[in-house]
């Protein structure tokens, strides 16, 4: 892989400066439960005002959950952009932002949070920014094919994890969440919190 050339308003040159309340954010999700998918993980990582990171992450096994999720995260968001004005929510893709924008739609909430996020540029998409900035020898570049250039180890085997998102899925869209056990969903949790 090589970076490419530092371009204004392009690649690296798009990141924002850091901010003590930077938040780094990764929906799972099942696009075949019921008639309009689930996200049924929210989670995201932020930095203590001790430089340490914490990952929390909300479960949506319903759709009352996934409201509530939903909620629960741009409540934070909001609560953190108050205090850390200069702050941003860093996602891998465009799939965060369409979804926020879909549940805020699905569930008539939070559409003035929402609004004012995406008018101020607090999203920001790390993949259009890394396909801005380097040339690698992959197919596409997703986080898991990128990995092996930048020496991230994962705490969960993407193996263990496909197996454990599969059962999890299967469960929702068989309507059996009752059946999931703590270590599955612990998996998946290490997982999430990986692309965080």
């Amino acid at each position: 892989h090589e970076l490419l050339a530092l371009v204004p308003d392009r690649g690296l040159a798009r990141l924002p400066e850091q901010s003590p309340g930077d938040i780094f954010f990764d929906l799972e999700s099942d696009p075949f439960v019921g008639t309009r998918g689930r996200e049924y993980l929210f989670g995201f990582c932020v930095q203590s005002a001790q430089g340490q990171f914490s990952y929390e992450r909300r479960w949506a096994l319903s759709a009352t959950e996934e409201k509530a999720a939903f909620e629960w995260f741009i409540d934070f968001a909001t609560d953190r952009w108050k205090l850390f004005p200069s702050m941003h929510i860093y996602h891998f893709g465009h799939k965060e932002p369409s979804t926020l924008k879909a549940l805020m739609g699905r569930y008539a909430t939070r559409e003035d949070e929402i609004d004012r996020m995406l008018r101020a540029g607090v999203l920001v998409d790390l993949h259009s920014v890394t396909k801005q900035s380097l040339r690698a020898s992959v197919e596409q570049y997703s986080l898991k094919a990128l990995e092996e250039f930048h020496g991230f180890k994962r705490n969960v085997p993407l193996d263990e994890a496909r197996s454990a998102m599969r059962q999890v899925e299967h469960a929702l869209e068989l309507s059996r969440v009752i059946t999931l056990a703590p270590d599955i969903c612990s998996v998946v949790e290490g997982y999430n919190a990986d692309g965080s």
